[in-house]
């Protein structure tokens, strides 16, 4: 089963795991650099997920991860300011 991200309100943390629901949970308004970083980082070194090339990241079963249109439509919008 892959690895799902969502947004979420009130967050303790930019990026939360929810294992339960095998899932990410993404601090809404977080800097997309940000985002990256830390999905990154909680794929690779605490779900043992292999290291994408460049921007992508992966799965821990291989899969692209892909994040939230919200998370990606915001930072298109902050770009084109």
């Amino acid at each position: 089963m892959c690895i799902r991200v969502h947004t979420a309100d009130d967050l303790p943390d930019i990026v939360v795991w929810d294992p339960d629901e095998v899932s990410v949970l993404v601090a809404r308004g977080a800097h997309l650099l940000d985002v990256v970083r830390e999905l990154r980082a909680l794929l690779t070194v605490d779900l043992g997920a292999p290291e994408g090339s460049g921007t992508a990241l992966l799965c821990f079963c291989g899969e692209h991860v892909d994040l939230p249109a919200s998370i990606l439509s915001r930072a298109l919008t902050a770009e084109a300011c």
